[in-house]
């Protein structure tokens, strides 16, 4: 487990942290949200190969859709809980048509409220700040020192407490942040609209 742990935290601080770094390094404070827009510029010419950027949208697309999949089984289970029939089998047409059904409007219901909201990087600013930060790297941690107990004075238990520490600033620093952002923008959304805020 501790190995899977290792390996899983080095890609997300490889992958995540590089790209934030040296898209900062690379753009300074003009640097967009989204670094690929930052590469495409709506004018002049794009700032890395063609080939390169559709590999990296590609890889952004798989990324959101194993993100859907694991946030979304939580409202999956919730809409399919009072919709299946535990009696007949998981893949019979009875248990399989709402399930099809409910997911698909689910999902139809999350592009809609994603299409209609231009603004929509703002709002997951608030949801990974208020929301992943503590569930991913303060909550595991807490659970880990309440499981297992380790000596308070033992390095485990002092790691563990400085992780706590540090992302809970981190999650408290972003949604500060990007309710500011939200408050500044708003006199700039409209509905449905083309010109997305950033």
């Amino acid at each position: 487990m501790m190995k899977a742990l290792v390996l899983c935290y080095s890609v997300v601080v490889f992958t995540f942290f590089l790209s934030s770094i040296t898209g900062y390094w690379a753009f300074g404070s003009h640097v967009q949200s989204n670094v690929l827009k930052s590469l495409m510029p709506d004018s002049g010419p794009a700032l890395a190969p063609t080939w390169l950027l559709g590999v990296a949208v590609l890889f952004v697309l798989l990324q959101l859709l194993a993100i859907g999949l694991v946030y979304s089984q939580v409202a999956y289970e919730i809409m399919e809980k009072s919709s299946a029939d535990a009696t007949q089998d998981r893949f019979s047409r009875r248990n399989l048509v709402p399930r099809l059904l409910l997911r698909t409007l689910y999902l139809a219901f999350c592009a809609l409220m994603a299409a209609m909201l231009p603004f929509f990087g703002d709002i997951v600013g608030v949801v990974g700040a208020i929301g992943f930060i503590p569930l991913d790297f303060v909550l595991p941690v807490l659970m880990y020192n309440m499981a297992l107990a380790p000596p308070r004075q033992s390095p485990v238990f002092l790691a563990n407490m400085a992780v706590m520490v540090v992302f809970a600033g981190v999650g408290a620093m972003g949604a500060f942040a990007t309710i500011r952002k939200l408050a500044l923008d708003a006199d700039k959304f409209k509905l449905f609209s083309n010109n997305v805020v950033d």
